[in-house]
């Protein structure tokens, strides 16, 4: 029998298919770093002039110091290319310090001759902050800018009288309890509680209003139609605060070694003591600080766009203790290359995040935002601000 043609024709190995190829891995997010660009040389132009006019018209000119100072070091941050924009009316700013000024002395003035009068004026003033606080914060937000668009926020009196609610408990308190004879040392139980009893709400919720108002002023702030978002807690607030004094007494301490052991440094028997001191309140006021920036920072976002901060409390504690000395030496007039040096180095420490092209992001953002939604101006603007 012949074979069949099947049986003749060679046999053919299957065609042979290639691995599947890897998918290659995702891109990580894109990163855009801060940069601070302001010189010391021409900051210091611009401080000493403010300083001279301020001096001059008796303070009345700060609050134009103030608009040419945040116009400069905003002119100077960059991100993304781009820098920022201050855009601020300086006569809000004046009518925020009057205001100030004027609460400062009708609490004073009723604190003198009425103690308890001071304190029923301290509660009201408290109560009346929030709204202060709100429009300070509106006119903050509405007047910095981002190529050409404005940030908004959106809080309300009423979010922020809840913020600071706890803190009311320490002049009402003191309205309570009886008033101690500033002359007389208290002896009797009553007048001692009277004494530590309105300082202790302060004490404890100081670290909670302080987590609580920087998520409100980040929950409310928007960029265009973008609102931010915050995922933060007040716990690690408490938890800065303890470390924070942590700090301040072991220097305390050493402090004291030091004082001690003073007959055996001679002539630097005063020199070190200071030089600790100033040491320890640099590191535990940076180490706030620090803490404080990266926590709000690193717990923010603006859409897809995340905000990254690496600031290191030792580094800005060095920073703040050599300012110290250099503006003590120069009789203050190293003040300006002390600015530039900080706002150089935390812009070297922050970065934004964005899992696409940012430049995209953003068009989305500013496409739907019209121009008359970035009128400014109202009369009741002020800025509380320093």
């Amino acid at each position: 029998m012949l074979p069949s043609p099947a049986e003749i024709a060679p046999h053919e190995a299957p065609p042979h298919e290639p691995p599947p190829s890897e998918a290659p891995p995702p891109p990580g997010p894109r990163v855009y770093p801060f940069a601070f660009t302001g010189d010391a040389m021409e900051y210091f132009r611009i401080w000493i002039v403010n300083l001279f006019l301020s001096i001059v018209t008796i303070g009345l000119y700060s609050p134009w110091a103030k608009v040419r100072k945040n116009r400069y070091i905003y002119a100077n941050t960059w991100v993304a290319d781009a820098n920022l924009d201050y855009h601020g009316n300086p006569v809000a700013i004046l009518k925020g310090r009057l205001i100030a000024v004027a609460a400062f002395l009708v609490y004073n003035v009723g604190s003198h001759y009425v103690p308890k009068l001071g304190t029923t004026i301290l509660i009201a003033l408290m109560i009346a902050a929030p709204w202060l606080v709100v429009r300070s914060m509106q006119f903050n937000a509405n007047n910095t800018s981002y190529r050409n668009l404005r940030f908004h926020f959106h809080g309300r009196y009423v979010e922020g009288l809840k913020v600071i609610a706890p803190l009311l408990l320490s002049p009402i308190l003191a309205l309570i309890l009886p008033t101690i004879n500033p002359e007389a040392p208290p002896t009797k139980p009553l007048e001692i509680a009277a004494i530590l009893l309105p300082t202790l709400p302060f004490v404890v919720f100081y670290p909670y209003v302080l987590g609580k108002l920087r998520r409100f002023q980040v929950a409310n702030l928007a960029f265009g139609v973008q609102q931010f978002g915050i995922d933060l807690g007040v716990g690690a607030f408490y938890w800065i605060y303890f470390l924070s004094g942590c700090i301040f007494m072991l220097g305390a301490v050493l402090m004291v070694v030091v004082t001690a052991a003073s007959f055996w440094l001679g002539p630097a028997a005063i020199v070190v003591p200071m030089v600790v001191y100033l040491l320890t309140i640099s590191v535990a006021f940076a180490f706030v600080r620090a803490q404080i920036a990266n926590r709000v920072f690193n717990a923010t976002w603006l859409g897809e766009v995340r905000f990254v901060s690496r600031i290191s409390a030792v580094k800005l504690g060095w920073l703040y203790f050599v300012n110290v000395f250099a503006i003590v030496l120069s009789c203050g007039l190293a003040v300006p290359w002390a600015v530039i040096r900080v706002a150089r180095y935390r812009a070297s420490c922050q970065h934004l995040q964005c899992e696409n092209d940012l430049e995209s992001f953003l068009a989305d953002v500013t496409r739907p935002v019209s121009a008359t939604g970035e009128q400014l101006g109202e009369f009741f603007d002020v800025d509380l601000s320093l």
